[in-house]
């Protein structure tokens, strides 16, 4: 089956690297806080736990998570529009 990623025009990306948990979450917040309402911002994770934090995180904070997508065991590609907050 081939997946076929959809054209999504981002404003930022953050590349997170091994940074984990808390602190990932904290750079997602802060960096997110500088865009407008409507802005996406990709964010590339090699965390295993951010595939459950950053979807969570997104629902909490009233942003979308677009797209999402793993490369492999590690690296993972999320695509968040910011909310109206």
């Amino acid at each position: 089956m081939i997946v076929i990623q959809p054209q999504i025009n981002t404003d930022f990306v953050y590349d997170a690297g091994p940074i984990g948990c808390g602190e990932l979450i904290m750079n997602v917040f802060l960096k997110m806080k500088t865009l407008q309402p409507g802005q996406v911002m990709e964010v590339i994770s090699y965390d295993l736990g951010a595939v459950e934090d950053i979807p969570a995180w997104c629902r909490m904070q009233g942003h979308t998570l677009l797209y999402s997508q793993s490369e492999g065991l590690m690296k993972t590609h999320f695509f968040i529009k910011k909310g109206e907050n």
